[in-house]
């Protein structure tokens, strides 16, 4: 590692949200002086923003589907030699699932991740838990080692946050209206990403000395490796990804239904095949009886047996999580 840590950042943003998140978290880095390299993944064939509703529900097979994984371009191209010191892999959430550019660039360029030290950042309406879990598995898969999760929500009820997100999604509006607040993520969450990111920033000078007694190459990999590990216990210090005991167990559940329905729904055909299209209004009607009807039963469970169900939260989610010093109503 040199006198300065450097960090690359892979991103992909439909709707500039992610993207100031990203912000947040690198702008302290940049301002102490660390190497900041953002690499942005473009898909040939483009996702579209605002997305007409038949093909925002149409896309949900793909994106339940980890073998899918679509063309893109990576702007810069991701390089053979890159001697990060640290990994950003920032995704958005579709489905439950990391979206698909995201997914596509680990399968088809997995040297980008070999022998990194990786943080997951993403930035979603509230339930990002399924996808960091998979995002975990493909890195780890392409020889990474995931330190933890920066997860930035819109921190309003998910009711409120059901019908914001569509309204912003299918109609792009996202300021507030009806009553309604601004979808997305809030300045509150990007200012505590802000603070994660000065205190990252501060592990830079002590990075810079020499580890005693040991041959210059030898000196250099454990640099990384503490830098790593110091930064593993900032993501912990400062809660990183807060969880929501019932939100989590709830995306959980519905991560595991949502990739039988993807099955389900391919096994109908092509895209615009009549049972296909069937099977697709099939799962949608299913989805608004879970939204309402899923969360409510969940919440119950959680009053009933909650020491026994934030135990099981906290051991599926400990792989994702810096450190689950409690798990947040």
């Amino acid at each position: 590692m040199g006198a300065q840590p450097r960090v690359t950042v892979y991103w992909y943003s439909q709707t500039g949200q992610l993207m100031e998140s990203i912000s947040a978290v690198t702008d302290p880095l940049e301002k102490a002086g660390w190497d900041i390299r953002k690499v942005e993944i473009r898909p040939w064939e483009t996702f579209p923003f605002p997305w007409p509703v038949r093909r925002f529900f149409g896309v949900f097979p793909a994106s339940v589907d980890p073998e899918a994984m679509p063309a893109f371009t990576a702007v810069p191209p991701v390089t053979e030699d890159d001697d990060a010191d640290l990994v950003v892999f920032a995704f958005p959430v579709w489905y439950l699932a990391p979206a698909l550019p995201m997914r596509a660039l680990v399968g088809r360029e997995p040297q980008a991740f070999d022998g990194r030290a990786v943080i997951g950042l993403v930035a979603c309406r509230n339930m990002w838990y399924s996808a960091a879990l998979e995002v975990r598995q493909l890195l780890q898969a392409a020889g990474g080692r995931y330190l933890g999760t920066i997860a930035a929500v819109d921190t309003a009820s998910a009711g409120v946050t059901f019908v914001t997100t569509l309204r912003w999604l299918l109609a792009g509006k996202r300021e507030a209206s009806w009553g309604f607040p601004r979808a997305g993520v809030g300045t509150d969450e990007l200012d505590r990403l802000a603070l994660l990111g000065e205190r990252i920033a501060e592990l830079a000078p002590a990075q810079t000395e020499p580890a005693p007694a040991q041959p210059e190459s030898a000196s250099g990999a454990v640099s990384e490796e503490a830098l790593a590990d110091r930064v593993r216990e900032i993501l912990a210090a400062h809660d990183a990804a807060p969880v929501f005991a019932p939100l989590a167990a709830a995306d959980l559940l519905a991560g595991k239904v949502f990739r039988i329905w993807g099955r389900v729904i391919r096994a109908g055909g092509r895209r615009g095949d009549v049972q296909r299209t069937a099977l697709t209004g099939a799962f949608v009607l299913w989805l608004t009886g879970a939204v309402f009807v899923g969360l409510p039963t969940v919440v119950v469970a959680r009053v009933l047996f909650k020491a026994g169900f934030d135990a099981a939260v906290a051991r599926r989610l400990a792989p994702v999580v810096a450190r689950l010093a409690e798990v947040h109503r």
